[in-house]
């Protein structure tokens, strides 16, 4: 589907009008029109004049000439920044994504060097990012009831690598979902003394005992609540150092009696 988006011409990667009317679903002449509104806006120097090129094409079924325009990522970027709706934001992404794609493969072929989009529209693109990392994260929470710092978290990821944007100063921005009082498993392991061999508290023998009281379940290798076990914990988004990205359980003080008793009941 990407070189369907993209393509290459005079070194640059772009994508056309006529593509853009027919994905955002809108007349080819209304995006004409639209783009001629921005190109007359914009100011007359050599880096806003590569954003957009105006040529023709030849209509196949009445052998006419008619105009278009052929876009860079950035001339993309600014024509559709006033797109709104669910079908709209997925369309973004996917001429984003083959952007992304196509210069990356050029990039391994040494086909042509890097394209470095200039900063003034790449700011532009980041406001776009951002609505859009919003309107993703509202989805991913309706979609898969989780809460909204989770969605953020997941919604900043997968937008970041559609715009080919760093979104790693936003992952501090995202608030915790946890009540202060909810503890880690290591807490709960060192107030029960749920040790390891060493003397340390044991996390790992707490999560398997969250989960034989069905509190938790583990679904790909992480951990994930059970409908019951969403009444007593909370999730904190986090970011290691590695840059992996995700979310932590962290359960109300009132799991620590429920443990208890059942570490009573294993002793007996």
């Amino acid at each position: 589907m990407n070189d369907k988006l993209v393509s290459v011409n005079h070194g640059q990667l772009v994508t056309d009008s006529r593509k853009v009317a027919a994905h955002f679903n809108k007349r080819h002449d209304h995006v004409i029109r639209d783009i001629d509104t921005l190109v007359g806006g914009l100011p007359k120097n050599g880096d806003t004049q590569r954003m957009f090129y105006k040529t023709t094409y030849i209509n196949a079924q009445n052998g006419q000439t008619y105009p278009m325009y052929l876009m860079n990522r950035d001339g993309f970027s600014l024509l559709v920044m006033g797109f709104t709706g669910k079908a709209a934001l997925e369309w973004k992404l996917k001429f984003l994504e083959a952007f992304n794609a196509m210069e990356k493969a050029l990039r391994e072929q040494q086909a042509v060097p890097k394209i470095t989009p200039n900063p003034h529209y790449r700011t532009r693109m980041i406001k776009t990012a951002v609505k859009d990392i919003g309107d993703t994260a509202d989805t991913i929470a309706q979609v898969f009831h989780v809460k909204k710092g989770i969605a953020m978290t997941a919604s900043m990821q997968m937008v970041g690598e559609a715009y080919g944007i760093d979104t790693e100063p936003l992952k501090k921005l995202v608030p915790p979902e946890a009540n202060p009082a909810f503890l880690t498993p290591t807490k709960i392991a060192a107030e029960l003394k749920v040790l390891t061999n060493k003397g340390n508290p044991n996390p790992q023998r707490v999560n398997s005992l969250l989960k034989e009281i069905g509190l938790q379940e583990s679904v790909g290798g992480h951990w994930h609540t059970t409908e019951e076990g969403k009444k007593l914990s909370e999730a904190m988004p986090y970011t290691a150092s590695s840059g992996h990205s995700g979310y932590q359980l962290l359960w109300s003080p009132k799991v620590i009696p429920m443990l208890r008793d059942l570490l009573e009941k294993g002793d007996d």
